[in-house]
């Protein structure tokens, strides 16, 4: 009589590392910003981080919120932290925002190291690219990238708040909103967001730019480097450049148009704020999360076009940001 074997066959030394290698990506990105988050909780809740004692739950959510780049908040940012807790939710915020991969391959090279196959393939994921050659080459090119865009952000914005602040506020302005803005972050330092600057040119055209040069993304502007042209340009960069302007440009005249007469928005401002509140809170809802004008106060007509620009969102930091 025949024996049927229904114990598990071991798998193959082959088969064991092809499974590694699908498994393992996800699962080691997923950990790895778990693992930020946490320390990033346990780092806010050091002394000397906030102004007074914060709740476990309230410093993870802050942590969480940093790291995702997400931007909603259970404390006031600006008063609850100290200087330093604010630092270390910067610090958080840029390694979110420009993913943890981009600095774990940075560093490896720096140090000398060599990237195995099993952290190609989740750098890969996290990168969302398909060729593995290029991936040290990608995660340099970004942080130079991000650094110069936000030295010029901090330069322009570190030079305007010189003029009305205390030189160590005015750089950690500068520096906090650079990275924020720059990272899609939409974390500020007043409870009212940028409010106080609703009709200022210089706040308004760093900020602006500087989230909407990180929302468009990385691979466009490589993309506009390399090419020049738009003719040459990929369709996908051509869809992200063109579609941007498109919507900035309905959705500022929209604005416009339904909250000129609102006084508890735009009423009250003279015409040139007007039109500098139009194009921020224009802007600002697909990616960014900062605002110039009480968001309470918007028309319900407003609000519901604010809500069609968050779901139409940005790209993503690497092949669709």
């Amino acid at each position: 009589m025949t024996r049927w074997n229904l114990q598990r066959r071991p798998l193959s030394r082959k088969a064991k590392s092809a499974y590694k290698i699908q498994a393992a990506p996800p699962l080691i990105l997923s950990l790895s910003f778990l693992a930020v988050i946490i320390m990033g909780t346990l780092l806010l809740l050091l002394p000397g981080m906030t102004t007074q004692p914060i709740t476990f739950a309230d410093s993870l959510f802050t942590a969480t919120s940093a790291v995702t780049v997400t931007g909603l908040v259970v404390v006031d940012t600006g008063t609850a932290f100290t200087t330093l807790g604010l630092t270390v939710i910067a610090l958080l915020i840029q390694i979110g925002g420009l993913g943890l991969m981009t600095f774990a391959v940075v560093t490896l090279i720096a140090l000398g190291g060599k990237i195995s196959f099993l952290q190609q393939s989740a750098i890969k994921e996290a990168f969302n690219q398909t060729d593995l050659s290029t991936l040290a080459s990608t995660a340099r090119s970004v942080l130079i990238f991000a650094f110069i865009i936000e030295t010029i952000g901090f330069t322009i914005l570190a030079l305007f708040w010189l003029q009305t602040k205390p030189p160590a506020e005015a750089l950690f302005h500068a520096f906090f909103y650079t990275i924020s803005a720059f990272n899609n972050a939409g974390f500020a330092l007043s409870a009212d967001s940028l409010s106080f600057y609703v009709g200022n040119p210089v706040v308004n055209l760093t900020i602006t730019g500087l989230f909407i040069v990180g929302g468009l993304g990385f691979s466009v502007w490589i993309d506009l480097i390399k090419k020049r042209t738009w003719q040459k340009l990929s369709v996908y960069s051509k869809l992200m450049i063109s579609s941007t302007i498109i919507v900035n440009a309905i959705a500022l005249l929209l604005i416009y148009s339904i909250e000129k007469d609102n006084p508890n928005t735009l009423a009250t401002l003279d015409t040139a704020s007007q039109w500098w509140a139009s194009w921020f809170q224009a802007v600002t809802p697909r990616t960014a999360g900062f605002n110039t004008v009480d968001i309470s106060a918007l028309e319900n007509a407003t609000t519901w076009l604010t809500l069609l620009l968050m779901f139409i969102g940005g790209g993503s930091s690497f092949n669709k940001r």
